[in-house]
């Protein structure tokens, strides 16, 4: 799932940009979340973790371009696009790596041709991936195959859409290489929300058709994980 959020003062300009954006995706069959933000602070307030943020650069409190820089020393690697009526300012986009500039009123070819340069950027972060080293082989697993991780009597195993690999090693060592594309849920369980099909009575639904407990150790870090997922 893309993860969108659109930072407009103008509640109007924000919900055209977010229907543009809404119909390209669902003509390409893109899963997506959009989330419209009215200001900046809302966004450095909230988790680094969206893949996409549309920015307009005339806002109060930090412009568009202040924000970026923001986001960026907050550690937020997705892609920014500003959306602007100040074509004077394109040079700044440079300095915060953005990915396009589009002015306003936001033409419709220009905005696939930034939509599609930018999907392409993020289909290379999804091939992140689980290094996993023995004494005897070594081996890459993409996250995104990963529907969720099990560890028991030292031995952890990683139940993906290829089969279940096992292999000796830590959990918290997983946890670490993965976040926070794999979330905590009980000691013993790390989940890839990309596969929840439901939850509830402490246990979640896959759409494997596995089932795996939430601890209430584990609870809130589950749900805060969670959170930041459907932001």
């Amino acid at each position: 799932m893309i993860k969108i959020a659109i930072c407009d003062d103008e509640p109007v300009m924000c919900e055209r940009l977010r229907q543009m954006v809404s119909s390209k995706l669902e003509l390409w069959n893109v899963p997506y979340k959009i989330t419209c933000r009215g200001n900046g602070a809302a966004l450095l307030f909230s988790p680094p973790d969206y893949d996409m943020i549309f920015l307009d650069i005339q806002m109060p409190g930090p412009d568009g371009v202040q924000l970026a820089k923001r986001l960026r020393q907050q550690g937020f690697g997705g892609v920014l696009i500003f959306v602007t009526v100040l074509a004077e300012r394109m040079l700044d986009a440079f300095e915060v790596e953005a990915m396009d500039y589009l002015c306003k009123p936001v033409d419709e070819d220009r905005l696939e041709r930034a939509l599609r340069r930018s999907l392409e950027r993020l289909d290379k972060k999804e091939e992140k991936s689980l290094f996993i080293q023995t004494m005897n082989w070594y081996r890459s697993v993409k996250l995104k195959d990963i529907y969720y991780c099990e560890v028991i009597n030292r031995k952890i195993y990683l139940h993906t859409r290829d089969g279940v690999m096992e292999y000796y090693g830590k959990i918290k060592d997983v946890e670490q290489q993965t976040a926070p594309y794999l979330i905590r849920c009980h000691r013993s369980f790390l989940v890839n929300p990309d596969y929840l099909k439901e939850y509830g009575n402490g246990e979640i639904a896959l759409e494997n058709g596995d089932r795996i407990p939430v601890s209430k150790k584990y609870h809130s870090v589950f749900v805060e994980g969670m959170m930041g997922y459907m932001d």
